[in-house]
């Protein structure tokens, strides 16, 4: 919504300075015509008064004209001529045959402001007669246009109160438009916003936006179908998971409890006995297996719910630690557990029971996924935000692209050996938390870091 308004804002403000600039021409347009229309007019160069007192009549009757008068006579006026007190035409200088030579005072009246036979004239009345100077027809536009002075008089007021009441009209313009606009388009960005954070839409294919909601509600019906066949398929694959998790339990138990019993059973040959043993061990690592598929399956799809209290992580680690040399019993396999003493009393807040999960693959994969002889630190960390397990090994590490598929979307491929691994890192995503895996050169080193929901206690 944010940003709708933002756009409502620019484009109201867009439309006013349009308003503004159209105002501003406007005006200049107007007083520029009539300057440049005042100043076209051929009186600017010689006065029509200087020209009528060029034009004198003697005592005798004659009418003499001076010299300097017939060039602007010539070259502004396609005629002239001036009348005697009684209107008749006593001098003229190019004059009209059809025009007649004597004029009624109604006549002299008419075409002193308007057109003589469409020639528009200028006059001039001085103790020689009337002086009438004709321009060429179509050349000048003359009209009349009657005001009180009052209106001059005010004209201060008046005008800036014209250029208000137009920026006034063009801002209402505006924000009539921009609130037209910004009604159209709101449910299309609630229908936006909508499909954003997965919620269906339905908006009215009216109006303006009417094919963008066309197209926003067939994208929500797509969103809608396909979100059906995603839930039908990932329920249909974890209710598999979890029945197959649930069929094989009997059967491994079975071969795990035969197995123990022959490996126990001194009267059969030692080669017996440890073929026993091998069918033990991999029939558990079997189980284990299944249940980190049925474990991660119910993680992904948030199936699993978190029992979340209050435990110290030193004492999870270092159980994690002896669970993993007393059930493996590999004389290979070294570990080293390094807690400071003040964090021997760090409580925190999490389900103990995935963290112990998580601790004891990264185990098993130190131990199970190396060669030779194995070094395995554990590390407890922690400060005001965030508290971490480290676990870091002195073996063959991970490939490169081993480490690109730990840390792949859901739905793509995932590490050979690597589900166990996956596994940690959904736990930790699900208490909020983030995890690194970095190849060391040699071995491979885990890190697990989560946010600090509790003080520490220090005992």
């Amino acid at each position: 919504m944010k940003g709708l308004a933002s756009i409502l804002g620019r484009y109201i403000g867009a439309a006013v300075g349009v308003g503004l600039i159209l105002v501003v021409l406007n005006f200049g347009v107007v007083v520029g015509f009539v300057l440049n229309s005042a100043h076209a007019e051929p009186i600017r160069y010689v006065p029509v008064e200087k020209i009528a007192a060029g034009i004198e009549r003697q005592e005798n009757g004659q009418i003499t004209v001076a010299e300097a008068v017939w060039p602007v006579l010539q070259e502004h006026y396609a005629w002239a001529m001036q009348l005697n007190d009684s209107g008749e035409v006593i001098w003229s200088d190019r004059m009209p045959p059809e025009l007649p030579q004597v004029y009624t005072a109604s006549d002299i009246a008419g075409f002193s402001r308007w057109y003589l036979n469409d020639y528009p004239v200028t006059v001039w009345s001085d103790e020689d007669g009337l002086l009438v100077l004709a321009g060429e027809p179509g050349s000048q536009w003359k009209y009349m246009m009657e005001s009180s002075m009052t209106m001059l008089q005010y004209a201060e007021v008046w005008i800036p109160a014209a250029l208000l009441l137009n920026l006034c009209a063009a801002l209402l313009l505006a924000l009539l438009l921009g609130w037209r606009m910004y009604r159209a388009a709101l449910p299309l960005a609630q229908g936006i916003s909508d499909l954003a954070q997965g919620k269906m839409t339905r908006l009215s294919e009216r109006g303006v936006f009417r094919a963008l909601s066309a197209d926003l509600n067939r994208a929500s019906d797509q969103l809608l179908n396909q979100r059906t066949l995603l839930q039908k398929r990932d329920r249909t694959r974890t209710e598999w998971i979890a029945g197959v998790s649930h069929d094989i339990r009997t059967p491994l138990a079975l071969v795990q409890g035969n197995a123990a019993q022959m490996e126990a059973d001194a009267a059969l040959p030692h080669e017996t006995r440890e073929k026993a043993r091998i069918v033990r061990e991999q029939s558990q690592r079997i189980g284990r297996l299944v249940s980190d598929l049925n474990l991660a399956s119910k993680l992904e799809y948030e199936l699993q719910p978190l029992h979340v209290t209050a435990f110290h992580p030193a004492t999870l680690l270092r159980a994690a630690a002896a669970e993993l040399l007393n059930g493996l019993a590999d004389e290979r396999i070294r570990i080293a557990v390094d807690i400071p003493p003040a964090l021997n009393h760090l409580t925190v807040c999490a389900d103990e029971t995935l963290l112990l999960r998580a601790v004891e693959n990264l185990l098993r994969n130190s131990a199970l996924h190396n060669t030779g002889e194995v070094q395995i630190q554990v590390r407890l960390e922690a400060d005001e935000q965030t508290w971490r397990i480290i676990i870091a090994d002195d073996g063959s590490g991970l490939s490169e692209s081993t480490l690109r598929l730990l840390y792949a979307p859901a739905g793509e491929s995932l590490p050979q050996h690597g589900l166990g691994l996956v596994l940690v890192r959904q736990i930790v995503d699900a208490h909020g938390g983030a995890v690194r895996f970095i190849n060391r050169n040699p071995g491979l080193l885990a890190e697990l870091s989560f946010p600090v929901y509790r003080e520490t206690e220090r005992g």
